[in-house]
């Protein structure tokens, strides 16, 4: 009998295996074939393939190795849209009409790619930053995705600035006594969300430079650390908690309460949490082998060593320790919900987080509030989130001269925009100093200060947030955080007599408030000078004293033509329309350029006798133009600005001029063109031709498709990966709490941070 039943379940498996072969080739038949025969024979056949492949003999054959290949190839092709071109007779594989007929395809090839232990090489590469816009937009907001969502389970690394905080937590003047290293640099890539959970590993020089920290912090809290003051003498500093001092102190071997309050004190520190049983008897072992090696104190900074060099001290663990519910989902457990949403929105952990309970008064931790259950609903996440962000405000901004901590505490929203806009890179811009000419005028970070102060601000009012920032006329320019600190600021300037420019500064205040004017806050008049790139003139602006305040007329819209995100997407001697189009197309409309081909030579000439816009025409050629009919026409428009960020009306040509228009006054100059379109948008209202930027920039303002992309970014931010159909609801419903509630971005961050694709995880 156990013969009759082992053969019938083998006849039963052979059965369901040919009818799914069956079934899959007659998938490859109806569909996979004909789609290969009418989109890419006609270019990849017998006759001169392009790029030497042929697909005219593709057999479906995937135990051949060279088959696979070509497969991978196939399916990474269709996947990114690369292929068919879009000058093919055929209808484009990213026209609305055949989006099924290609995830068919595409489908269907993955499905043999892992029938044979293969992963289809795309995914890789899907699941970078640069690669998000691959999923279909619409169908990501169309509703025809339910879910469920989740993420994958995932160690995610430390970034930095969490890192940063966390050696601040043995004390602030720790940097200034010992070196300590930052372990974890983090790709700052323009542009592009940097802080992805599967893009950053520790590494071999990574966990060398812990090692090294984790000594030197074990030292500071025992024997200290010994470093030279400013008269060069020699000094100790330390900060030895009570807890050690008993075990530092005793001749003997300490005794099991004493290790587990020592060890108790350091978990709490450095992981907010108590060790468990095993993890103490494990670590008061270890402590007693070395103890009886090298002593008491020896013992004590191996054993806080081991408790630094955890893997919980390097990486976020998000795998899901909850109940485990109907479609396999696990939910995060309390603990690891209250250490998600506090380094969603801070660089602290979840015990230093204040927040209110259910019942709006009692102040209780993060971390405690989850741990009761308080973070159990929706509902409850969503009112933490939003209050954490009302807490972390502007308010205390702080730009004083000399000032280096500016004192945002929002830091992790502020690196949201900086990230997405890219506006942070502008000092890394060269520009060559015969053009720059002497002195500090061109003082790029101070324009980087006064787009951070632009973006939160219109971030904390909460209201048309996007709007807002895309077509603002209100700007802070050289502002101090407040009227207090101006006053200060100017008190200093006039009472400094060591300064250089002491007499340059006295005339230059003196005169401004003889003719009623508030003079600029900034010492030395080179420095004050930097106001020229927004076309203000040092010499006669009277200083708003209340920012933010509206620019002149016509000049100014949103951060996109703010000097720093200008100066940020320029070159070193022009403007780059082709990287402001391309960053338009891919930020704000959910679009995909792919890379420049590497038989191309993208050098624009150097005709200097010509407009930028006429030496661009190269890019008008027909192999050319199949991407650039997508860039250039967005960027263009931003012609209105020189590569300073300066509002203009002609453009000045020949010679590499310097940003002093005054030297140039005989310089030939040409009108400028600032015509632009909006194709291939995926919204119609966006449809049509520009007359400037700011024409553009209202229509973006208006777009849904905007919108939509921006809620993409963010989703990618603050989940620390590319979204996915399955996230199709996570996505809907944080765009439509961002309608509800005004145009509010709380309320979105709010909803993504409440999400089944942040509150689930699941292996994929």
């Amino acid at each position: 009998m156990p013969e009759i039943k082992f053969f019938t379940v083998r006849v039963l498996v052979l059965i369901l295996a040919c009818s799914s072969n069956v079934a899959l080739a007659a998938e490859y038949r109806e569909i996979v074939l004909p789609f290969l025969r009418a989109r890419c024979v006609e270019c990849h056949g017998a006759t001169n393939p392009e790029a030497g492949l042929r697909l005219d003999n593709l057999r479906a054959d995937f135990s051949d190795e060279s088959q696979v290949d070509v497969w991978q190839r196939v399916h990474e092709q269709i996947t990114l849209g690369s292929m068919p071109p879009v000058e093919a007779s055929q209808e484009p594989v990213d026209s609305q009409e055949p989006v099924d007929e290609v995830e068919q395809v595409t489908g269907w090839i993955a499905e043999q790619l892992r029938a044979v232990g293969q992963t289809p090489v795309v995914q890789y590469k899907l699941g970078s930053p640069e690669f998000g816009n691959y999923v279909n937009h619409e169908r990501l907001f169309d509703g025809s995705h339910l879910g469920p969502a989740s993420s994958p389970p995932r160690l995610w690394r430390l970034s930095p600035y969490v890192y940063d905080d966390f050696v601040n937590g043995f004390g602030r003047h720790l940097r200034e006594v010992t070196a300590i290293h930052q372990p974890f640099p983090l790709d700052a890539s323009r542009g592009e969300i940097a802080d992805f959970a599967a893009q950053h590993v520790a590494g071999e020089a990574t966990l060398q430079l812990l090692l090294m920290n984790c000594q030197t912090l074990a030292e500071y809290q025992t024997a200290g650390v010994t470093f030279r003051d400013h008269e060069g003498k020699l000094r100790k500093a330390k900060r030895t908690p009570p807890e050690f001092e008993a075990i530092l102190t005793a001749d003997e071997m300490p005794t099991a309460e004493i290790l587990r309050a020592a060890i108790a004190f350091e978990f709490d520190l450095l992981l907010e949490r108590r060790p468990t049983a095993a993890e103490f008897e494990k670590l008061a072992a270890f402590f007693r082998q070395a103890a009886m090696v090298g002593g008491n104190v020896r013992a004590l900074q191996t054993t806080l060593q081991a408790i630094l060099m955890k893997p919980e001290a390097v990486y976020r663990m998000e795998i899901g320790l909850g109940a485990i519910d109907e479609n396999g989902r696990r939910r995060l457990s309390h603990a690891e919900l209250a250490f998600a949403i506090a380094y969603a929105l801070t660089d602290k952990g979840p015990s230093e987080i204040e927040v209110t309970s259910r019942d709006g008064e009692t102040r209780t931790s993060l971390l405690k509030l989850a741990l009761s259950g308080g973070l159990t609903e929706p509902r409850d996440i969503r009112r933490v989130v939003v209050q954490i962000l009302n807490d972390n405000n502007m308010s205390t901004a702080n730009y004083r001269m000399f000032t280096q901590d500016h004192g945002v505490r929002n830091t992790r929203t502020l690196r949201f925009f900086r990230e997405f806009f890219g506006y942070h890179h502008a000092p890394k811009v060269f520009k060559d100093a015969k053009r720059i000419g002497f002195g500090d005028r061109y003082l790029t970070q101070r324009m980087v200060d006064d787009a951070d102060q632009l973006v939160m601000h219109i971030f904390d009012q909460d209201r048309d947030v996007l709007k807002r920032l895309l077509t603002t006329d209100e700007y802070f320019v050289a502002y101090l955080g407040s009227l207090e600190n101006i006053q200060q600021d100017l008190h200093y300037i006039k009472t400094n007599e060591d300064d250089a420019n002491f007499a340059f500064n006295t005339k230059y205040v003196q005169l401004a408030e003889a003719e009623g004017r508030h003079p600029i806050p900034i010492e030395g008049p080179s420095s004050r000078q930097y106001v020229g790139f927004y076309n203000l003139d040092h010499a006669t602006w009277d200083y708003p004293t209340q920012q933010p305040f509206q620019m002149p007329g016509g000049q100014r819209a949103g951060i996109l033509t703010h000097p720093a995100w200008l100066i940020a997407w320029s070159g070193n001697f022009d403007n780059d329309p082709i990287r402001r189009g391309k960053w338009i197309r891919e930020h704000l409309l959910a679009g995909t350029i792919p890379d420049v081909p590497l038989d191309v030579n993208a050098v624009v000439p150097e005709h200097r006798d010509q407009s930028l816009r006429e030496r661009l025409q190269v890019t008008r050629d027909e192999y050319c133009w199949k991407c650039h009919q997508n860039m250039d026409p967005l960027g263009l428009p931003f012609e209105q600005f020189d590569d300073f960020g300066r509002y203009r009306n002609s453009e000045m040509v020949g010679e590499l001029l310097s940003i002093f228009p005054e030297r140039h006054i005989d310089a030939p100059t040409l009108p400028i063109d600032t015509d632009g379109s909006v194709t291939d948008s995926g919204d119609e209202g966006l449809e049509g031709d520009v007359q400037n930027a700011f024409d553009l920039l209202q229509k973006l303002g208006s777009s849904k498709r905007v919108r939509q992309s921006f809620v993409r970014h963010a989703f990618r931010y603050w989940l620390g990966r590319n979204e996915t159909l399955d996230d199709s609801p996570t996505l809907i419903a944080a765009d439509e709490a961002y309608v509800k509630h005004g145009g509010s971005m709380k309320a979105m961050i709010a909803s993504l941070l409440s999400s089944d694709s942040f509150l689930y995880r699941k292996a994929k």
